[in-house]
């Protein structure tokens, strides 16, 4: 039994190691990561299945991402040739040089290298560097001609060299080197004797590098069958395992491996980007899943950085003051306040050093969002100040949002706003009083001064013509006491004004007339205010009030008259100076009720308010009682 044990381990080894025995072992492969476009992830990596074969073609159904522990639904996969690195990495010495049939081993190896090589288009992505004891060989990597004319010209005088280690550590140094410039996969062939045993504590260091850096070993040992049994030759074989690689036992009477099939699958990458979804700092863990049919693989997480900060907009020369000037055409009624927008540029810094695109950058004045754009260019905003008519300071702040959901915001700046004057001459000022309101309250004005003229006049008359003056003896001029209740009428006007008609109305519902008694002497203002369904407007300026009332104490929009939700009219102070009274009673911005009869001034001003066919209050007279 132990004989026929021993029979079967020899053959199995002897197969083993008489073969291109695969040595891959199923899994997928992620290259590190590039976080760089951040939040968008780029990395790449190859599958292989039981059979060291490269999986071709994943479906994203069949590719599950997940980023620690969370799947990411969305990503953009793609399969690409990039073809191989591969290092010819020759340990010359006589054992190459032994013949089988005539023909020595390395002139059989080289005849399968230039095969391979044959075999390569003019345009192959494949790179070929052949690597001996005393250095690279000078040839062009890329180029299949240079290729076969290296290894036409590589004649050495094998049986005069002593077999060392430096060829597969240049090898392995240099495809370390190019690793960092592209995605190729590196691999390299070793062709050696049997190693010394103080040559294997050199070469598990050499293997160790290749194997961390993702360089896969072949070895194609030179020997006899016999040493298929060998412990050195396990080790071997374990080394190249160890890289992925695979081994081969040749004693010059085997058919080599084909090549081909061995790089073929080297050849093929995939692209992998997604956008992720972390916003924190930390470390993160990519892991990749394939299932395909009964082929099921799993990645080694691989581990990853992000330094995240939120972007910082900085205002560009931020203004410290505009100035709003009058325009200077032919007509001076003409002119306007410029400018009507101020552009503001900031720029966006990322701490983090990871630059992205914005979303959303939005411009807030004195609290309020003034401009917001959601599409590029976000480092311009525009200020709309065509509605500042006064001087005044307002602050100014930025707030940003880039893709990964980061929000940023700038420090909020003040910018004086000052608006110039508006000169004009004395003859536009007395033309700016000349409007239809105005020419109407003077034309009433002038009728009831030659009013109140005519009725002193005749007044002067009677007093002169001697009229007697009743006695109070007479019962028919002695008070009377009435029982009972009687209308008390509101105070007469003091002076009789026809009822103001408004267009499209007809009599205006109410209106204000005015009150000299209670005003100052001298002074004229318009004789009545019609008020109808629509809310108006009372002050000093002509551009913001719809009846103008020109005194030192009647600010430029002093105070609205509007009618309530029961259909009474309400009056409320707009923020004047003097203030806005109703029977001596100041009112606020939010208004008071308005009753027939009541005493209404702006400023120094003063009117009674009435409205059309009021009834005037009854009230109850009781009789008087003598003692």
């Amino acid at each position: 039994m132990v004989i026929a044990t021993l029979l079967t381990t020899a053959v199995l080894l002897l197969s083993l190691f008489t073969t291109a025995t695969a040595q891959d072992t199923p899994g997928i492969t992620i290259t590190a990561p590039d976080t760089s476009a951040y939040p968008l992830v780029n990395t790449s990596f190859r599958a292989f299945d039981s059979d060291g074969n490269f999986l071709t073609n994943i479906r994203p159904g069949e590719l599950r991402v997940s980023e620690n522990g969370i799947t990411i639904p969305e990503y953009e996969l793609e399969m690409a040739q990039v073809g191989v690195r591969f290092y010819v990495a020759v340990n010359e010495g006589p054992t190459l040089a032994n013949r089988y049939s005539g023909v020595s081993r390395f002139e059989r190896i080289k005849t399968t290298l230039f095969n391979w090589v044959a075999a390569n288009p003019a345009d192959t992505t494949n790179e070929f560097n052949l690597v001996t004891n005393q250095g690279l060989i000078n040839l062009v990597p890329t180029d299949p001609a240079s290729w076969q004319s290296a290894l036409e010209a590589y004649q050495p005088d094998l049986k005069s060299m002593t077999p060392g280690m430096s060829s597969l550590s240049m090898a392995v140094d240099s495809a370390l080197s190019e690793n960092l410039k592209n995605e190729k996969s590196s691999a390299v062939l070793f062709i050696t004797p049997m190693p010394t045993e103080s040559q294997f504590t050199g070469l598990q260091e050499i293997f160790t590098r290749a194997s961390d850096n993702g360089i896969r070993v072949f070895i194609w040992l030179i020997g006899p069958t016999d040493y298929a049994g060998l412990e050195e030759t396990l080790r071997l074989a374990q080394y190249a395992q160890d890289t992925g690689g695979r081994f081969f036992l040749f004693s010059g009477g085997e058919e080599l491996p084909e090549l081909r099939e061995w790089l073929e699958p080297l050849s093929y990458i995939y692209h992998l980007s997604y956008q992720t979804k972390a916003n924190v700092s930390g470390n993160y863990q990519l892991v990749l899943s394939l299932t395909r049919g009964e082929t099921s693989l799993e990645s080694a997480p691989v581990t990853y950085t992000y330094l995240i900060s939120p972007p910082n907009p900085i205002f560009l020369s931020p203004p410290a003051e505009v100035t709003r000037a009058w325009t200077e055409p032919k007509k001076k009624s003409e002119a306007v306040l410029v400018p009507d927008e101020v552009e503001l540029e900031i720029m966006v810094e990322f701490p983090d050093g990871m630059q992205r695109d914005l979303t959303t950058s939005r411009l807030f004045v004195d609290g309020e969002l003034m401009d917001e754009k959601t599409s590029a260019p976000f480092t311009t905003l525009v200020w709309d100040i065509s509605g500042y008519s006064e001087s005044g300071t307002h602050s100014i702040q930025v707030f940003i949002e880039d893709i990964a959901g980061l929000k940023g915001q700038t420090i909020e700046i003040p910018v004086q706003i000052s608006v110039e004057e508006r000169s004009q001459a004395l003859w536009e000022r007395v033309l700016e009083l000349v409007n239809p309101v105005n020419i109407v309250a003077g034309v009433i004005l002038l009728a009831v001064l030659i009013a109140g003229l005519i009725m002193l006049i005749r007044a002067a008359r009677r007093k002169f013509t001697g009229r007697k003056t009743r006695q109070r003896s007479d019962p028919v001029t002695q008070p009377v006491s009435i029982d009972g209740t009687y209308t008390l009428s509101p105070e007469k006007p003091e002076q009789v004004v026809k009822w103001p008609l408004i267009r499209g109305l007809g009599l205006a519902p109410a209106r204000l007339l005015q009150k000299r008694s209670a005003a100052p002497e001298g002074v004229e203002y318009l004789l009545e205010i019609p008020l109808g369904k629509e809310e108006l407007v009372i002050g000093s300026d002509s551009k913001k009030a719809d009846y103008v009332l020109v005194h030192p104490s009647v600010s430029p929009r002093h105070a609205r008259i509007f009618k309530d939700a029961e259909g009474g009219y309400r009056i409320a102070d707009a923020g004047s100076a003097a203030g806005t009274w109703v029977n001596y009673a100041p009112v606020s911005t939010r208004g008071v009720s308005l009753e027939h009869g009541d005493l209404v001034q702006f400023g120094r001003l003063a009117y009674i308010f009435e409205v059309h066919g009021a009834t005037p209050k009854r009230v109850q007279v009781l009789p008087y009682k003598e003692d």
